[in-house]
């Protein structure tokens, strides 16, 4: 079996010595999502996609409801703990939300080809700026601070923090490497980042972490999936792990949240808009939601 150290990042009942080791076999839930590489869960039931311009929010038992048309390409697509819906408009450079009734508004433009989202759960926003080579964070009124910017930050895709280690953790698309980064308590930089795992060949973009701080990383490049075990400094055990491979392009995974969804299987999609789940036998770890 695959171990992990219980160093800081378990709970009571949490067994983070013993981990399913992969690989796994995917099922395709659905098809046709397209026009977005991300997905998010509200923790209600509902999963935001999109179908053609317009952004849905599907049940688990794929029942859509239309939330907001008009929409160009959109890449990260994660809930504010508010209930709206972040979308990040990579062409434009915007960052918008969509509230319960469809209404749209602007939260912050001028953004470099705006990319992976993350709302941890005190309500703060976390994203990067793909073609800026840097990672931002918003507060609740949306003021934008530049966490990190400089070369560790080239192709910035996927985005996660670690509350419990007090790290974020984001990708390399273009090196396929994931990186850490020490933060402080008002999520302001510690240091510089420093490397936690490299794919060679990989286009690493989503990321996301499970309840036991072991961080998964979707290669959009190759459709895969892969996980690292982490020790409590976040030091990789082992060599990257490659859980599943996919049909068809996979970009971002979420672990399931909400009735309807299973919390110990990640959800994965796409740019041709298939959605996969992965049983991988452990729930995520807490993330910001309505």
């Amino acid at each position: 079996m695959t171990s992990t150290t219980t160093d800081g990042t378990t709970g009571e009942d949490l067994d983070c010595v013993t981990i399913e080791p992969g690989p796994f076999t995917p099922e395709l839930v659905a098809g046709g999502f397209d026009g977005s590489e991300d997905l998010g869960f509200d923790g209600k039931g509902g999963l935001a996609l999109k179908r053609g311009d317009t952004v849905v929010i599907v049940t688990g038992e794929m029942l859509e409801t239309d939330l907001a048309g008009g929409f160009p390409q959109v890449y990260g697509t994660r809930f504010a703990t508010t209930g709206d819906l972040l979308v990040a408009l990579p062409q434009s450079g915007d960052l918008q939300a969509i509230a319960g009734d469809g209404t749209v508004s602007d939260l912050a433009g001028g953004l470099v080809s705006p990319n992976g989202l993350y709302v941890d759960p005190a309500g703060r926003v976390w994203l990067t700026e793909f073609g800026g080579s840097r990672v931002v964070r918003f507060d609740a009124q949306f003021t934008k601070t530049t966490v990190y910017e400089g070369p560790m930050a080239s192709s910035a895709n996927g985005v996660v923090l670690d509350e419990a280690r007090s790290l974020l953790f984001f990708t390399n698309y273009g090196a396929g490497r994931v990186l850490k980064l020490a933060v402080d308590d008002l999520g302001e930089a510690v240091g510089e980042p420093s490397e936690v795992l490299t794919v060679p060949g990989a286009r690493l973009d989503g990321l996301v972490l499970d309840k036991c701080g072991n961080i998964y990383a979707v290669d959009q490049g190759g459709s895969r999936l892969f996980r690292g075990i982490l020790d409590g400094e976040a030091g990789l055990v082992g060599q990257p792990e490659l859980l599943a491979e996919f049909d068809s392009n996979v970009a971002n995974a979420q672990f399931g949240w909400g009735v309807g969804w299973d919390p110990e299987s990640l959800y994965l999609s796409g740019n041709p808009g298939d959605l996969y789940r992965l049983p991988v036998g452990i729930a995520g770890a807490p993330i910001g939601l309505p």
